[in-house]
C-alpha cells in the first residue's frame, strides 16, 4: 500500500495493542500499514476485519 502523505510503499506491521470491546479490553496483534516519513499508520477494510475479529473471537 502507498501512503496518502508521502506516495511511498509502506511496510504492514503488527504490534501488541490493548483494544476495548463490549466494555472488556483485550490484547491483540493489531496490524497496520506505518508510513516510515511521517509515522502516521493506516489500515485498509481487510486489515480492520482482521483486527476486530480477533476481539470477536475473544467472545466465543
Amino acid at each position: 500500500m502507498k501512503s496518502p502523505i508521502t506516495g511511498k510503499e509502506m511496510k504492514l506491521t503488527k504490534e501488541l495493542r490493548s483494544m476495548d470491546f463490549r466494555k472488556e479490553t483485550f490484547e491483540i496483534i493489531f496490524h497496520s500499514y506505518k508510513c516510515e516519513d511521517s509515522g502516521e499508520q493506516f489500515t485498509t477494510t481487510s486489515l480492520d476485519e482482521v483486527n476486530l475479529n480477533q476481539l470477536a473471537n475473544f467472545l466465543v
